[in-house]
C-alpha cells in the first residue's frame, strides 16, 4: 500500500520546493497525490491520469482540495460556460453576473452572497490565474451533503496539469481565497 507524501513548510516557494523534487523522482504521475500543509491550511493535491486502452478512452484529471478552517455560511462555484450548462440556463440554473465582464463570460457564477464573491474575486492574483483555467470549475462547498460536513473549496480541471509550475499557481489561489474567506466578515 502506497502512502500519500506529506510536505510541510512555512512558506509556499518550501512546499512546492518539496513537491518539484518528489514529483520529479516518479516514474510516472498517472495516480499521483500529496497532502501539504503550509501555516493553518491543508491541501491535498492529486492526479489521475488513465490513458485508456482498446475502445476505451481515457480521462485525466486534476484536483486541489483545501479544507476551509473557519465555519461559514458563504458558498460559491464557478464552471465553464459550455452549450450543457447553457441549456441549464434555460431550464432555472441561476447564473450570477458579477459585474467583470471577462469572468462573466469565462464561467457560469452560483453563490449565496454575490457582493461577497464579487469582493473575493476582485482580487487580482485571483482574478489572473482563473482566467487562465477557464475550463476549471472552483467550489467552495460542504464535503458532503451531511449538514456538519466541513467546508472544501476544490479546484478540477479535467486535464492533467503535471507541471510544478501550474500547480504551484493554482496552489496560491486557493491559499488567497482561504485566507480572504478567513478574515472576511462572512465567518459565523
Amino acid at each position: 500500500m502506497d502512502t500519500t507524501p506529506t510536505f510541510r513548510a512555512d512558506t509556499e516557494a518550501a512546499v512546492w520546493q518539496q513537491v518539484a523534487a518528489d514529483m520529479a523522482q516518479q516514474p510516472d504521475l498517472y495516480d499521483y497525490r500529496a497532502d501539504l500543509y503550509q501555516q493553518d491550511f491543508h491541501v491535498r493535491l492529486e492526479l489521475d491520469i488513465d490513458l485508456g486502452g482498446g475502445f476505451e478512452g481515457g480521462y485525466e484529471l486534476t484536483t486541489l482540495t483545501a479544507s476551509v478552517p473557519v465555519h461559514t455560511a458563504f458558498h460559491f462555484a464557478l464552471h465553464e460556460q459550455d452549450w450543457v450548462h447553457e441549456v441549464g440556463k434555460l431550464l432555472g440554473l441561476q447564473d450570477v453576473e458579477l459585474g467583470d465582464p471577462e469572468l462573466d463570460e469565462a464561467f457560469i457564477i452560483t453563490t449565496n452572497q454575490p457582493d461577497t464573491l464579487r469582493q473575493i474575486l476582485a482580487h487580482p492574483e485571483v482574478r489572473a490565474t482563473l482566467l487562465r483555467y477557464p475550463d476549471a470549475r472552483l467550489a467552495l462547498a460542504p464535503a458532503s451533503h451531511e449538514a456538519t460536513a466541513p467546508l472544501q473549496l476544490t479546484f478540477t480541471e479535467e486535464r492533467a496539469l503535471t507541471e510544478p509550475a501550474q500547480l504551484q499557481e493554482i496552489y496560491h489561489l486557493l491559499l488567497v481565497l482561504l485566507q480572504q474567506v478567513a478574515t472576511a466578515p462572512l465567518s459565523a
